[in-house]
């Protein structure tokens, strides 16, 4: 069976197309693993210029925009865990969501991010309603519309003391293993940060 040579340069066009978009595909990814890299790079300067004169929601909101900024999402918060009352509190929030959530406590073991605190393991969610460990309770009480999340732990020696959250990345493309892998970077630095607050408490606290 002979093929019509219209149809191997339309074969040759479509394979070209194809090409190109991986090619463009893959630049749009490059640029936000640069931009990503330059964002860290000044988290860990932020991170070394803790000092004594410390304010802590100050503190929680740079943090967090920063993880935001690197992770393309205008909607995240940042949790921690308030161990005597076995909650977690949303000590700061960015997003359309910040005067009803800032403050706003939840059971230790609720939804995905309980789950994120409780085994210590990031979590991508591509598909909120998919999920079993999902609760819709603040959706519910927002009307707020989730569609996918990140969720990584926050560590200070090695001990889950909260999470970082970002919810419906910006644009039509989901989150993928290379934003989970950023977002795992930036919570680290989150956490060394909250680390030398910590520290730098205590030490006030003993010269008093």
């Amino acid at each position: 069976m002979s093929i019509d040579r219209r149809d191997i340069m339309q074969m040759l066009r479509d394979e070209n197309a194809f090409l190109k978009s991986g090619n463009q595909l893959l630049e749009r990814k490059m640029s936000r693993l640069q931009q990503a890299f330059r964002v860290l790079i000044d988290l860990d300067e932020k991170t070394a210029l803790i000092s004594t004169e410390l304010d802590l929601p100050e503190l929680f909101n740079h943090l967090l925009e920063l993880v935001l900024h690197t992770c393309n999402c205008e909607n995240g918060s940042l949790i921690m865990v308030d161990e005597a009352a076995q909650e977690l509190e949303f000590v700061d929030v960015i997003g359309i969501s910040r005067e009803a959530l800032l403050g706003h406590r939840i059971g230790i073991d609720t939804g995905i991010v309980g789950n994120v605190i409780k085994t210590g393991n990031a979590l991508l969610v591509d598909n909120v309603r998919a999920s079993k460990k999902w609760s819709s309770t603040i959706d519910e009480s927002l009307n707020f519309h989730t569609a996918s999340l990140m969720c990584a732990p926050l560590k200070i020696n090695n001990s889950t003391v909260g999470a970082v959250e970002v919810v419906n990345r910006v644009g039509d493309s989901s989150f993928d293993d290379n934003d989970l892998n950023v977002l795992k970077v930036a919570a680290c630095y989150v956490g060394r940060a909250l680390e030398r607050a910590e520290q730098l408490i205590l030490k006030v606290e003993e010269k008093e």
